[in-house]
């Protein structure tokens, strides 16, 4: 069991990841806008475990909002997750800094395998 953060701006997807989560055994917190998820963040920054975040946000993107919270917690694990199409090397996804990308929508059994390996990297 983990405590994951989701910073989503679309509620349907929040609300679902969170579902999905908790009925993995995990606690889950979640943000809606950039601003909410730092103060939420540094409030609770010893108790979370990993991130999901939303490539398009609204003051950030996905990668600004988790290099700002690494500024806090610097070997938080990440996944960025968007509904657009990028092109690989678009996404500077890297192992070795826990950076992964999921893309939207995905399935349930994807976002928790995808969780819950990077939980046992970290």
């Amino acid at each position: 069991m983990a405590t994951v953060l989701i910073i989503d701006d679309e509620e349907m997807i929040r609300s679902l990841a969170e579902k999905i989560l908790e009925r993995d055994s995990h606690i889950v917190f979640t943000a809606a806008t950039s601003s909410e998820a730092i103060a939420l963040f540094k409030e609770n920054s010893d108790e979370i475990d990993l991130l999901i975040v939303d490539m398009v946000l609204d003051e950030m993107n996905g990668f600004e909002i988790l290099s700002e919270l690494r500024k806090i917690k610097s070997d938080i694990p990440g996944i960025i997750s968007s509904g657009n199409s990028y092109n690989e090397n678009d996404i500077p996804v890297d192992i070795n800094q826990n950076i992964f990308f999921l893309q939207k929508p995905y399935r349930a059994n994807n976002l928790t395998e995808m969780v819950n390996s990077l939980l046992t990297l970290s």
